[in-house]
C-alpha cells in the first residue's frame, strides 16, 4: 500500500501562546487564516505564601515542546506536511520573571508570576540598584 500523499497548503504559520495557566501551539494556513491544528497543556501554579505565585520554569519549557510535538503529530494525521510551517510567532508571560544560571542555563528558582508580591519587591530592588550605578 502506498503512503498517503501530504497535502500542500502553501505557507503555514505557527503560534506559541505561553500564558500563566496554559501553553498552546496553533498552526494556521497563512493565506486563509484557517486554524489547521492545535494542542494545549495546562501549567501548574503554586502559591507557597499569600501573594506569591510560582511556576516551574522547566515545566513551562517542556509544555512548549509538548504542544509543538503534539500539534505536528496531528498535522501528520491530517496528511499536512509540517515542512510548510515557514514562521512561528511567540506570545509569552511578559510579566513573569525567571533568573537563569548563565553557565548552565538552568533556572535558579521558580518563575515568579505577575501576582507575586515578591516579584514586585525584586523588581523595585533591581530598579533601585540600577539607578545607583
Amino acid at each position: 500500500m502506498a503512503a498517503a500523499k501530504k497535502a500542500v497548503l502553501g505557507p503555514l504559520v505557527g503560534a506559541v501562546d505561553q500564558g500563566t495557566s496554559s501553553t498552546r501551539f496553533l498552526v494556521f494556513n497563512s493565506k486563509t487564516a484557517e486554524l489547521l491544528s492545535h494542542h494545549q497543556v495546562e501549567i501548574k501554579q503554586e502559591f507557597p505564601k499569600e501573594g506569591w505565585v510560582e511556576q516551574d520554569p522547566m515545566e513551562i519549557l517542556q509544555s512548549v515542546y509538548e504542544c509543538i510535538e503534539k500539534t505536528c503529530e496531528k498535522l501528520g494525521q491530517l496528511n499536512i506536511d509540517i515542512s510548510n510551517i515557514k514562521a512561528i510567532g511567540v506570545s509569552n508571560q511578559r510579566e513573569t520573571t525567571v533568573v537563569w544560571d548563565k553557565l548552565t542555563g538552568e533556572p535558579l528558582y521558580n518563575a515568579l508570576g505577575k501576582l507575586s508580591c515578591m516579584d514586585t519587591q525584586c523588581k523595585v530592588f533591581l530598579h533601585s540598584q540600577a539607578l545607583s550605578y
